[in-house]
């Protein structure tokens, strides 16, 4: 997982933090962290303007999973069947991971 890259606050003089970026500014910055995270592969699920839920499916790794039941079902038959079966029931009820993304006061990305 990619995150974007977090930029340090704007700074006028050493040591003098700018006022807070406008709502535009805002805006523009979680668009376009929203945007990698999209084509990153995670799915929006609830959207505001300054915030959102995304989500992603689990990949499922099928070869070592195949080559785990073979040999299983040549050692013991019933031993392989039973992984088939956990393997099946895993799959299917397989939890989308969630997270939250929003924009700070200082206008820095956030996710959680």
């Amino acid at each position: 997982m990619t995150t974007p890259a977090v930029t340090s606050p704007k700074v006028d003089q050493p040591g003098t933090p700018l006022p807070p970026p406008n709502a535009e500014e805002s805006r523009k910055t979680f668009r376009a962290a929203l945007t990698e995270y999209v084509a990153n592969g995670w799915t929006i699920e609830i959207e505001n303007e300054l915030d959102a839920v995304l989500s992603k499916k689990p990949q499922f790794r099928w070869v070592g999973k195949l080559v785990i039941f073979l040999l299983l079902l040549l050692l013991f038959l019933p031993l392989g069947l039973f992984y088939l079966i956990v393997v099946i029931v895993k799959g299917v009820t397989a939890k989308p991971r969630r997270m939250r993304i929003w924009i700070d006061e200082v206008g820095k990305i956030q996710t959680a």
